[in-house]
């Protein structure tokens, strides 16, 4: 059964020529063209709609800064959850993770 799998995932697979249109980007409407640089090789697909690698390029920044301001939200949450488990005599062991009762 295995090797069915694997030959209809070959056939599957196909070469595309370069200069191949391979949609619009969504956010700036400008075609992708398989081998146009960093437009087609860094383009993905995203619900359904092609997203081109310079636009992802040029959100890079933020989506990162994002990412950071996110995970800086967690540990605040978390900071203030540990503080909230201390007030009903509970605390996290260092050496395991796990809750103790004081």
């Amino acid at each position: 059964m295995l090797k069915n799998k694997q030959k209809w995932a070959e056939c599957m697979v196909k070469d595309i020529e370069h200069g191949t249109l391979l949609g619009k980007c969504v956010v700036d409407g400008q075609p992708i063209y398989e081998g146009s640089g960093s437009r087609s090789k860094n383009s993905t697909i995203v619900n359904g709609r092609w997203v081109s690698g310079d636009v992802i390029l040029k959100l890079y920044p933020m989506a990162f800064q994002a990412f950071l301001d996110e995970n800086k939200d967690n540990e605040k949450k978390k900071e203030i959850l540990l503080e909230s488990l201390g007030e009903y005599g509970w605390q996290v062991n260092p050496e395991t993770g796990k809750l103790q009762k004081l």
